[in-house]
């Protein structure tokens, strides 16, 4: 060792020791792997040089060294610093450890297999750079971590690329519409808004009630006639001027024709001269034969200042023509009504409610309609050939639920033999005419016409083998050419997959079935209370 170890370095912490010292302070080791009891404590500065530390080093009265740095040390953090003060302490035949809660310097005491610890009294130098896990009594060294690093790294990552194949990779559901026989039954069931899950024992169903409003157009044809002027008449007046001055009387001036004073105005202005007179034409204002009036009939006018003017017609008016149309009578109005007041009392508009309540099976009896009047389109006495008036219809009534439907279904529908379970969905009921009863609890007793429908299909697992790993269109023709399916809808996620999932837990198979034609009541025997 040269002479500069044992000088004093500036970098050193105040309260450090003279480097070639001993250290003040002794711990007791723990024993561990057969190493000395007993160990000296060199505390080590922030700032504090390789050569100072290996002083420090060289001065220690005991075999085994503790570098006690709690705020770690800028040169032994680096990699270089680290190896010079093992490869000094294993030349001068020292036991070396290391206790600091500088994360960087523990991690480069471990990669040379330098002891660490977080306090100079919990080394255990036996742990060659380990990590130690003390519980209660015993301890435990896990391995180092470095020399399984690249190994875990390359797990995490298996394990990453395993959970984004089972989580993120692509995702099927097949829709299979295979051959199915439908089967059909007549069942008596009571439906009672007063329970909420179906008694297959006494078939008793859950009722809702249930509304649909619709804007229905009422028409009736007009039956009543009005009288309308297509044409006006015309006249010509004679305008004489007593007095001394001329006296012009402009265009569009309303003479009346008495006694009905009937209107005319003059077609252009015209000027009266002084004692004399002119004529002058005029057309009614209002079309239709009213306008022939006789002659000597127009004598008055309407401006008052050109009362000195003597005006006459010496022939009748002629030219206004009537014509008779179809009109709006109050008879027709009323039949309006009649026909919004039917409605309200049509039971048959319960068939709105299954057409807005595809599945549900509607007691038809139970309905009840209000309706709402609109405005006519044309009002008492208006030419028209026809009346219209919107009117707006809410229509309840209650509704067996799917969902009980289907229980029923699967209770009372037994599948022809060799074909697959009820397809969800498929179920229908219609009630008939047969016995019907009603309840004072609310609840109605009416007779369905139940129908399902089940698959002519393998079990969905085999589905899953036929088509995974393979393209949407190979996988229909697949299914459709092993199966006999009708129809194939395949939905992939995310929709540029090129491919089913190989794994069948990521897809998802589901049998469907087409709606069916409505069937004529045959008459069958229907079961049930």
């Amino acid at each position: 060792m040269d002479a500069s170890a044992n000088a004093p370095d500036p970098a050193a912490p105040a309260d450090a020791p003279p480097i070639g010292e001993p250290p003040p302070a002794e711990v007791a080791g723990d024993g561990g792997g057969g190493e000395p009891s007993v160990a000296s404590v060199v505390p080590v500065g922030r700032h504090e040089e390789i050569d100072g530390i290996c002083g420090r080093i060289d001065a220690a009265p005991t075999l085994a060294v503790v570098l006690h740095a709690p705020g770690g040390n800028r040169a032994l953090a680096e990699e270089l610093g680290m190896r010079r003060v093992v490869r000094h302490a294993r030349a001068r035949g020292r036991l070396l450890a290391v206790a600091t809660r500088s994360g960087t310097l523990t991690r480069r005491a471990r990669r040379q297999r330098v002891p660490v610890a977080t306090a100079p009294h919990r080394v255990h130098w036996g742990s060659g750079g380990r990590a130690v896990l003390r519980l209660g009594f015993a301890t435990l060294l896990a391995p180092p971590v470095e020399r399984y690093a690249p190994h875990l790294v390359l797990g995490l990552l298996a394990l990453a690329a395993l959970a984004a194949l089972f989580t993120v990779g692509p995702a099927a559901t097949v829709t299979v519409y295979p051959p199915v026989e439908r089967v059909e039954r007549l069942v008596v069931v009571r439906a009672s808004p007063r329970v909420d899950a179906p008694n297959l024992e006494t078939l008793t169903l859950p009722a809702e009630s249930a509304a649909v409003e619709r804007a229905i157009l009422l028409a009736v044809p007009a039956t009543g006639t009005v009288t309308r002027g297509v044409s006006p008449a015309a006249a010509t007046l004679v305008i004489a001027n007593p007095t001394g001055d001329a006296v012009t009387v402009p265009a569009g001036s309303i003479v009346f024709a008495l006694p009905e004073f009937v209107s005319f105005a003059l077609d252009e202005a015209v000027t009266v001269p002084a004692g004399g007179q002119t004529e002058a034409a005029a057309t009614a204002i209002a079309a239709g034969a009213e306008g022939n009036v006789a002659a000597d009939a127009i004598t008055q006018w309407r401006n008052q200042s050109f009362i000195a003017l003597d005006v006459t017609n010496p022939e009748a008016a002629s030219g206004g023509a009537d014509d008779t149309r179809r009109a709006v009578a109050a008879a027709d109005l009323r039949a309006l009504g009649t026909l919004a007041d039917e409605i309200a009392g049509d039971v048959s508009l319960a068939a709105l409610l299954a057409e807005a309540r595809p599945g549900h099976a509607v007691i038809a009896r139970s309905a009840a309609a209000t309706v709402e009047l609109g405005t006519p389109s044309a009002a008492e006495g208006d030419p028209a050939a026809a009346v219209f008036m919107e009117v707006r219809t809410t229509v309840r009534a209650l509704v067996i639920p799917p969902a009980a439907l289907e229980a029923l279904a699967r209770s009372v529908l037994e599948a022809p033999e060799g074909f697959g379970a009820l397809i969800p969905g498929t179920v229908v009921a219609v009630e008939t005419d047969g016995a019907r009863r009603n309840h004072a609890d609310g609840s109605y007793t009416s007779e369905l016409r139940l129908s399902g429908a089940f698959p002519d299909a393998p079990a969905p697992a085999a589905v899953e083998d036929a088509v995974r790993g393979r393209s949407a269109a190979s996988a229909e023709a697949e299914l459709r050419s092993r199966y006999g399916s009708e129809d194939v809808e395949i939905e992939l996620s995310p929709g540029w997959a090129p491919w089913l999932p190989r794994f069948g837990f990521r897809i998802d198979v589901a049998f469907a079935a087409r709606p069916p034609e409505p069937a004529p009541d045959d008459g069958e025997t229907a079961d049930g209370p």
